[in-house]
């Protein structure tokens, strides 16, 4: 499966910023509470028509492995509640990353 999440450039002496991919029923937040990960939420952006939002937080230093850890459960927990999608979603972002924006990218969305 691709990445569900990117660290974001910037400088921070106590926290990283970072992107992610969550579902509408907010499943990553759910998994910060389970392991006491400290997230900021500073935005979220979705389509009317996707159940999927982008996140972008701030996490605390000292919380980086456990957060980055939480992404790789995020996947699993995505697949039992049933959003198969997500994997597709997941590499349609990467993709749009990994070629800047490019428009062919842009007009192929899910």
């Amino acid at each position: 499966m691709a990445k569900n999440f990117w660290k974001l450039s910037g400088f921070s002496l106590f926290s990283i910023d970072y992107a992610y991919i969550d579902h509408k029923s907010y499943l990553a937040e759910t998994l910060f509470v389970q392991r006491q990960i400290r997230v900021k939420l500073n935005c979220r952006m979705a389509r009317q028509d996707s159940p999927y939002h982008v996140v972008f937080c701030s996490v605390y230093r000292g919380d980086r492995i456990k957060f980055e850890e939480a992404m790789e459960r995020l996947k699993d927990s995505m697949l039992l509640c049933g959003h198969t999608d997500y994997g597709e979603i997941c590499e349609f972002f990467t993709e749009l990353i990994e070629h800047d924006g490019e428009e062919s990218a842009v007009s192929s969305a899910p």
